[in-house]
């Protein structure tokens, strides 16, 4: 995921990022930007720590936060220009300390806040992302267990196409729609969406269709967001269509 910019980011992911740390590192800040200052100090601040991912009980933010968030784990560094403005994200315990915290950057911002005397050909590559405005990252307010992230980030449905679709889509300023279907719900669909198909052709009633849904484990109102979910998601449409044929 590119970012055009540390503020864009940081309204993105302020619920658990909220400390910008600069390339002096005795200088600790809060954002300042009065847009994720407001976004901060609102009731709907978000932490990772307490959270759980049950269907329907995070917010359209929270669950943005988190797909980003995951996306960004996924990445690493690089320092080719179509790259200067991925994501990265990390846990990081510092010297001496026993708390580990989620930190993020864009890849210009780790570079330019690289030391200059590294034998690495680093010094030119930070000095140009310096001077682009790049060299700040930043650390979430709570301290994060490998562990419970690891819990948190798997308990959200969706594959990781899906993730790239929905984060694409809210950069951009939309809503896309959310109730990602589970693993097993695309299995699900697949089954009973082929079990319709022959029971058309059969004529069968209504009735006995959805009757046919509902054994495969979906009701027909979860069956109907699936299916409009694909209208949407080519990622979705893609993993349903293989199982289809797997299963035919």
């Amino acid at each position: 995921m590119e970012t055009k910019s540390l503020v864009a980011l940081a309204l993105v992911l302020s619920g658990i990022i909220i400390t910008t740390q600069t390339s002096n590192a005795d200088e600790a800040k809060q954002l300042n930007d009065s847009a994720s200052a407001k976004h901060f100090e609102s009731e709907s601040a978000f932490e990772l720590e307490p959270i759980e991912v049950t269907r329907g009980n995070i917010s359209f933010e929270e669950e943005l936060t988190l797909r980003i968030v995951r996306q960004a784990f996924k990445e690493v560094p690089s320092n080719k220009r179509e790259d200067i403005d991925k994501l990265l994200c990390w846990l990081e315990k510092p010297v001496g300390s026993r708390i580990s915290r989620l930190g993020c950057a864009r890849n210009g911002d780790v570079w330019a806040l690289r030391p200059d005397n590294t034998l690495d050909g680093s010094m030119l590559l930070s000095s140009r992302y310096k001077g682009a405005g790049y060299g700040e990252f930043m650390i979430a307010s709570r301290p994060m267990t490998r562990g419970r992230l690891k819990k948190i980030l798997a308990a959200l449905p969706g594959t990781d196409s899906f993730d790239k679709e929905f984060i694409a889509m809210a950069i951009n300023g939309d809503k896309p729609p959310r109730n990602a279907p589970t693993e097993q719900e695309i299995d699900q669909f697949a089954k009973a969406w082929l079990q319709i198909k022959r029971l058309n052709k059969r004529g069968k009633s209504e009735d006995i269709q959805i009757a046919a849904i509902n054994t495969e484990g979906l009701t027909l109102k979860r069956y109907n967001q699936i299916a409009e979910l694909t209208e949407t998601y080519k990622s979705i449409k893609k993993d349903i269509s293989t199982q289809v044929k797997l299963f035919r």
